[in-house]
Formats: structure tokens, C-alpha cells, sequence
């Protein structure tokens, strides 16, 4: 079926135009199959990674600010802990794996490389890679996030 035809039967309108060339060719140049589009949306074809790369704490801003200065490091995380996502997991926000600031800091890079998209293009050395923190000013977290392609059933 060529594109055009395809377009016409899958009654997507203009919004499938733009993105059927998306949906037909892959980075192998291979056609994908039509079960790419479900009641004329894109279904998710990627996993998000997140890795745990440190855990920091500023003990003379502790000392400072905090109620309880010997709070020391997150102890929600540890250092190296891992992390795959899919669409559901997004959208059950990692079911209370992650601290609300953790989450609001990197949910829209993680929803970014869901949907397959550049994460950082022109910031780091590789698109599909975002190293970001959450919030907490006297003990950050530190993440890698990072796309990763869904096999193919």
C-alpha cells in the first residue's frame, strides 16, 4: 500500500501527513507494519532508561538551612539503581518509585524519549541522552536518561 492510500484509509487527516513518513520508514529504511496506528494515534514504540549516576549533599548548606542537618545523602536512591519505563509507567508516574521533585524535574525528558523523540539535541554529545537532577538544592540526585529503542515484535 502506498502512502497515499494508506493516508486515505486511515482517515488521520492532516495530522497523519506530517507524520506518516515517521510511521512508514524506520532508520533501516524498512517499512513498519500499520499496527503503528491505533484509533489514529501513534502508540509509543521506545523505553526510557534512568540511571542513578550520584547522589550529592552540601552538608555547609545543611548546616545552614535544615531543620535536621545530619539528613546526608537521598536515601530514596542509590548510586548505579536502574530503571526502565514504558508508556504505563509514565502515565502511573513510576507507581512511588520516584519523590515528586525527582519526577517533576525529569518527567518531561523521560515523556520525550517515550514518544522517541531527541531528548537534548545540541547539548549533549549524543540526542538520545539527557543527564539531569531533581530539585533538592542540599541533596540532588543525579540522572542519566536515555532512549532506548523497543524491539519489534
Amino acid at each position: 500500500m502506498d502512502r497515499k492510500e494508506f493516508i486515505k484509509k486511515s482517515g488521520c487527516g492532516m495530522f497523519c501527513v506530517a507524520t506518516v513518513p515517521l510511521l512508514l520508514d524506520n532508520a533501516s529504511g524498512q517499512k513498519q507494519s500499520e499496527k503503528s496506528i491505533i484509533n489514529n494515534r501513534i502508540t509509543m514504540k521506545h523505553k526510557c532508561k534512568i540511571t542513578v549516576l550520584r547522589r550529592e549533599f552540601y552538608q555547609d548548606l545543611a548546616d545552614e538551612y535544615l531543620a535536621n542537618p545530619k539528613v546526608g545523602k537521598c536515601t530514596r536512591f542509590h548510586d548505579g539503581q536502574e530503571f526502565i519505563l514504558d508508556q504505563m509507567d509514565f502515565f502511573n508516574m513510576m507507581n512511588g518509585e520516584f519523590c515528586s521533585e525527582a519526577w517533576d524535574a525529569i518527567s518531561r525528558y523521560v515523556y520525550a524519549a517515550l514518544q522517541g523523540g531527541s531528548i537534548m539535541r545540541g547539548w549533549t554529545n549524543d540526542e538520545k541522552v539527557m543527564i539531569s537532577c531533581c530539585n533538592d538544592g542540599i541533596r540532588p540526585v543525579i540522572f542519566k536518561i536515555e532512549r532506548i529503542e523497543e524491539e519489534e515484535e
